[in-house]
């Protein structure tokens, strides 16, 4: 179900002297609608962390090549709650809810949340600069939308990630687009050969020290600073992974359970 004309918006102090907004992001290593069958409790806390009663939030499925599926699973996942929804494709003809490319930047802006989906996070990143995306992107941030995304979606943010973006050249480090600090791997115990390969990266510094997010588990940052981590699976979690005196450190993140039992 689509969201119809949006509502009017209560005063806010985003952008105000009064009150500099939290810049916030969501790194989810994976899962949420685009992985789950069911419910998934990480999309009922990113309408929580957005903070509205019924927030505005925008999906860019930018690096699966706006494929239809993604956006279809956004709207059954989202379009029976209480939310203001809309897509911003650049490889597809406009449809219902889709965002006009002429001043999607001002529609960014207007959002309470701004959801990223999986696939490629290279080719993301470029079409995303050439439109300038990027800079709309950055001042969102800045504005105090909550910034969010699963796998390619959470690694866009940061300043680096190791990916399988380049096919078939194995996993490569990536320049993203900084607006957290250091590096970030997804998937990371949740598929073969992942953690081996971070960890050899960040010892042999072809990516900055990261954080390392499962399936199943999402890292809250606030004003660039980690500041909390969720999981919604037994065994899931996050690391920060740094080079120590030469030697590779592993620091476990403190976990909080969210979804039945949380």
């Amino acid at each position: 179900m689509h969201a119809t004309g949006p509502e009017p918006r209560p005063p806010s102090t985003r952008g105000s002297r009064a009150a500099r907004p939290v810049r916030r992001v969501l790194a989810i290593g994976g899962g949420g609608f685009l992985m789950e069958s069911a419910p998934s409790p990480v999309d009922a806390l990113l309408l929580e962390l957005a903070g509205r009663g019924r927030p505005r939030v925008c999906f860019l499925p930018t690096p699966s090549g706006d494929l239809l599926e993604h956006i279809e699973a956004f709207y059954r996942a989202f379009g029976p709650r209480s939310c203001e929804l809309s897509h911003l494709a650049f490889f597809r003809r406009p449809g219902a809810g889709s965002v006009a490319l002429a001043g999607f930047a001002q529609h960014l802006a207007a959002q309470d949340a701004i959801y990223v989906g999986g696939g490629n996070t290279r080719s993301a990143l470029a079409v995303w600069r050439e439109w300038g995306a990027d800079t709309a992107l950055r001042r969102a941030y800045r504005a105090g939308v909550l910034l969010a995304g699963m796998s390619a979606g959470a690694m866009c943010w940061f300043e680096a990630g190791l990916t399988d973006s380049y096919w078939g050249a194995g996993y490569q480090p990536l320049r993203c687009l900084g607006l957290l600090p250091g590096g970030c791997g997804v998937h990371h115990r949740s598929e073969p050969g992942r953690r081996e390969r971070l960890l050899a990266a960040v010892e042999a510094g072809t990516v900055p020290a990261s954080v390392a997010i499962d399936d199943h588990a999402a890292v809250l940052y606030e004003d660039e600073v980690r500041a909390r981590t969720f999981s919604w699976a037994d065994g899931a979690g996050a690391v920060s992974i740094s080079l120590q005196a030469g030697r590779i450190e592993e620091v476990p993140h403190e976990c909080q359970r969210i979804g039945a039992g949380g």
